[in-house]
């Protein structure tokens, strides 16, 4: 068994500068490209065998990760309440009741 797979046990792989950068830049563009915050740093930190908080710590150090502001964020907001009302209506309309699904 790999120390990788056993329990309790951490690997700790040092990483360069030119490395972390590249990394954070791999990032930015994954996230540029459509791919979440999240995936995008596990898929960097899967390839440095790395943990995802290190990759994280990285880009939110670097000052360069991509923040949403408040008018994005009024604008996906009424996006996702007209999305809302559309599945109502057609709830409504094809008599159809689903279990757990919130209408508010």
């Amino acid at each position: 068994m790999s120390r990788r797979q056993r329990p309790g046990t951490r690997r700790y792989t040092l990483v360069d500068d030119l490395t972390r950068d590249a990394a954070i830049e791999a990032v930015l563009q994954r996230m540029q490209a459509g791919d979440s915050f999240t995936a995008a740093t596990r898929a960097a930190a899967a390839q440095l065998e790395v943990a995802e908080t290190t990759v994280r710590g990285w880009v939110n150090r670097s000052g360069r990760r991509p923040r949403r502001n408040e008018r994005d964020v009024a604008a996906l907001e009424a996006e996702l309440a007209l999305a809302r009302e559309l599945n109502r209506a057609l709830a409504r309309t094809h008599g159809v009741v689903i279990e757990g699904l919130s209408l508010r």
